[in-house]
């Protein structure tokens, strides 16, 4: 089970054809309007639709760092919806492009219980977050009068363009709200950092056994005691006594340890993780 702190809204059927049909739309009509009569402040709606998808992508890129910086593990990060136009990776992280730059998500999850509420919302905050440093940035150069104050200045216009992108996405995110989709139900940053205060921690016990699992079952298929030993060690740091995962490690050492509880390179697997797995 993915934990995504931003929604996947990916359309279907005409949808597809509707979110196209209103972009191009969209910037006919905004190329028309910057023509006609054309004067600097006009390109104010320009330099927004151009922030657009790099501002996406530094609001899932916020939720990423702040995931990885709390020691949580990030699955992959995608940008847009719809079909998918490019796929690639980044320093081990799987990064998907789609083809309607509208919206993202990262799909982090938590690797231990220890203040994983207060993480977990602090992973949700962190895309608007990073989105109001820039603004505040771009205040802190321009300066606040003149972000304000009507000008010709197209460097000046592009700065207030990025900064009012920014605070209205910001603005979206925060509201506390929820729509369903064909994938379940998405919610704002806002809404998903209350929840995330008061969800089951059950719930959070489930995302972290499954991380610490795929790790036992990794070094198993790899035939690597190594990996075993050190997937046990993390996971009896993460959950403790979890008997799922009590289960598993018994099958794991009984196929990868069977003369005594040695591993692969001749190290004994800790007398704890025996007793409890055995």
């Amino acid at each position: 089970m993915a934990f995504d702190p931003a929604p996947n809204r990916d359309p279907s059927g005409n949808e597809r054809w509707m979110v196209l049909g209103a972009f191009v739309f969209g910037v006919v009509a905004l190329v028309a309007i910057v023509i006609d009569d054309y004067q600097p402040a006009k390109l104010a709606p320009v330099f927004m639709l151009l922030a657009w998808f790099p501002l996406i992508a530094l609001h899932e890129l916020g939720h990423l760092l702040a995931a990885r910086a709390l020691g949580w593990e990030v699955r992959e990060m995608v940008i847009g919806f719809g079909s998918e136009i490019a796929r690639f990776t980044v320093r081990g992280l799987p990064v998907r492009l789609k083809m309607y730059p509208i919206a993202g998500w990262v799909t982090p999850v938590p690797t231990t219980l220890r203040g994983v509420r207060w993480r977990s919302a602090l992973v949700y905050l962190a895309g608007p977050l990073v989105e109001l440093t820039l603004v505040l940035v771009l205040l802190g150069v321009i300066g606040w009068d003149e972000m304000l104050s009507r000008t010709d200045r197209v460097g000046v216009i592009a700065a207030q363009g990025v900064a009012l992108a920014a605070l209205l996405d910001v603005i979206s995110n925060l509201i506390p709200r929820s729509a369903q989709t064909e994938h379940g139900w998405s919610h704002t940053d806002g809404l998903g950092a209350l929840r995330a205060l008061s969800r089951p921690r059950a719930e959070y016990v489930a995302l972290v056994r499954e991380v610490h699992e795929e790790k036992i079952a990794d070094a198993v298929a790899a035939r690597d005691g190594g990996a075993l030993l050190d997937a046990c060690e993390v996971a009896y740091a993460a959950l403790g006594d979890d008997p799922h995962l009590r289960s598993m490690m018994g099958a794991a050492v009984a196929e990868l340890s069977r003369d005594g509880g040695l591993d692969a390179r001749g190290r004994r697997l800790p007398d704890a993780v025996l007793r409890r797995a055995g």
